[in-house]
């Protein structure tokens, strides 16, 4: 095999895993836009004894032209089985107060109560005044969820670390294509 060959392949393949193991580290949830401009978050998603937060990330423009700080209503809205947005029960509001380039963060702790009380809550987060949405750059929301310590590691009965045992072994192979006779 030609050594020039052998390093192209292996430097295609190193690049595989690096944009797979990227692929692989993103997380969260996205979010989505709504019919209203106003509003940048308006989405329903369950919630169990795992649920920690509930969590919005607002981003301000770089430029606002001098309209910023922008406030942003932030609600979390508790559901029970079956409710519809909008007839829950109100769990939490507040407003952030975002600045130029700045991310301001909201945060709602799920309680014991809230899971044993509601299915699902329903995030909203929208501007106050119409024609501010055009100073937001960008929204992000999710949930955080407790996690449990415990052995195991790669051999423990879990899929969650198939991919990165795939990672390792395709790690494994480019140094084998890779290295010198």
């Amino acid at each position: 095999m030609n050594r020039n060959t052998s390093k192209i392949g292996g430097i295609l393949l190193a690049a595989f895993v690096l944009i797979s193991g990227i692929g692989l580290g993103v997380g969260g949830v996205a979010a989505q836009e709504a019919d209203d401009p106003m509003v940048f978050v308006d989405d329903s998603t369950t919630i169990s004894n795992s649920t920690e937060s509930v969590y919005v990330d607002v981003t301000g423009a770089d430029d606002m032209s001098g309209n910023g700080p922008i406030d942003v209503d932030v609600t979390v809205e508790g559901l029970e089985e079956g409710q519809d947005a909008g007839n829950g029960t109100e769990l939490d509001t507040a407003t952030l107060s975002v600045a130029a380039g700045a991310t301001e963060s909201y945060s709602y702790d799920v309680t014991d109560t809230d899971v044993s009380d509601y299915d699902s809550v329903h995030v909203t987060a929208e501007v106050t005044t119409d024609g501010d949405e055009e100073h937001i750059a960008s929204t992000d929301w999710g949930l955080l969820e407790r996690t449990s310590g415990g052995g195991g590691g790669l051999l423990d009965d879990s899929s969650g670390n198939l991919p990165i045992v795939g990672v390792l072994v395709v790690a494994g192979a480019v140094l084998l294509l890779t290295r010198e006779d």
